[in-house]
This record gives structure tokens, C-alpha cells and sequence, in this order.
């Protein structure tokens, strides 16, 4: 009876080792992939921001409705943008259509 005994303790303290060796293995398996998970949200962020940014810079370039000018120059329809016409301000600034604006 004391060897059965003796036999089932040193077979409970070995399933024990075993499941704390098991348990800390799986501990450091998740911290691991926490750590990569939290390293993939940082760069997701991070491209996350210079998408945002290329969107802007896009929409930037995109011509509104509201900025679309009709002119009507000797009974000949003509279309344009305000970007296009303001930009005579850089271009010959002094000049009568560059005054205009």
C-alpha cells in the first residue's frame, strides 16, 4: 500500500511538472503573438496615416463641380476650372486677366 502511494505522488508531482512545463510553454507562445499582433497594429497605423494622407492629397487634385467655370467668349462656350484661371496670379500677375483675380 505505502509503494502504491509513494507511486501515485511521484506520478502526480511528474503530470504536475509536466502541465506547469506545458502552461509556461503556452504562456510565452501567447505573449510572443501578442507581441507580433502589437507590432502589425503599429504598422497597419502607421500606413493607416500615410493612406489617409494620399486620400487628401487626391481629393486635393480632383476637380469640384463648384469649382467648374463656363465662359461664353465671342458665342463660343468654353469650360474651365477656377484653379485654371486664378492661376494667371502667378503666371503674369500684372497683366489685365491676371488683375481680375
Amino acid at each position: 500500500m505505502e509503494l502504491a502511494l509513494q507511486n501515485y505522488e511521484r506520478a502526480t508531482k511528474e503530470a504536475t511538472a509536466g502541465l506547469l512545463a506545458a502552461w509556461a510553454t503556452e504562456k510565452e507562445t501567447l505573449a510572443r503573438k501578442h507581441r507580433d499582433l502589437e507590432e502589425e497594429r503599429r504598422a497597419l497605423e502607421v500606413d493607416r496615416a500615410a493612406f489617409a494622407a494620399e486620400i487628401a492629397g487626391v481629393e486635393g487634385m480632383v476637380v469640384q463641380p463648384e469649382d467648374r467655370v463656363k465662359l461664353n467668349i465671342g458665342g463660343k462656350n468654353f469650360e474651365t476650372t477656377r484653379q485654371t484661371l486664378t492661376a494667371a496670379l502667378n503666371v503674369a500677375p500684372y497683366s489685365y486677366f491676371g488683375a481680375m483675380f
